[in-house]
């Protein structure tokens, strides 16, 4: 019955793990981010290259153009999944820096709180 309970609930390892802090997760969105916007780059270039050849191929040949025209369209659909999920990287980036803000600022409020308590008592 253990195997088939590590099966559903995972390993102790997989549990005990910690979260990973503000800066890791902030570092890997970046990288994400940077190899999302390189795969974008290329399959911009890869849409042109393929419009060119339908164009090459438009009277002559239509079925080698019709090809690059389906490739194309193909190129296009994983650009907007792209677009979208570059979209949402961003804003976890930009909400994830917001709450390390926003705790900075709670955290020297409390600061400051504590030094007027302070200062009252002392009157």
């Amino acid at each position: 019955m253990s195997k088939l309970g590590k099966f559903f609930k995972g390993s102790r390892s997989s549990r005990a793990r910690a979260a990973p802090s503000a800066q890791e997760a902030l570092a890997r969105l970046r990288e994400t981010e940077e190899m999302m916007a390189k795969k974008q780059e290329y399959l911009e270039n890869r849409i042109q290259r393929e419009l060119a050849l339908a164009k090459k191929h438009g009277s002559q040949n239509k079925r080698a153009a019709l090809q690059a025209l389906k490739r194309k369209k193909r190129f296009e659909k994983q650009l907007t999944q792209i677009d979208g999920t570059l979209s949402t990287i961003e804003f976890q980036r930009e909400a994830l820096e917001n709450s390390h803000t926003n705790t900075e600022v709670l955290r020297n409020m409390g600061f400051a709180a504590k030094a007027m308590k302070a200062v009252h008592e002392n009157m």
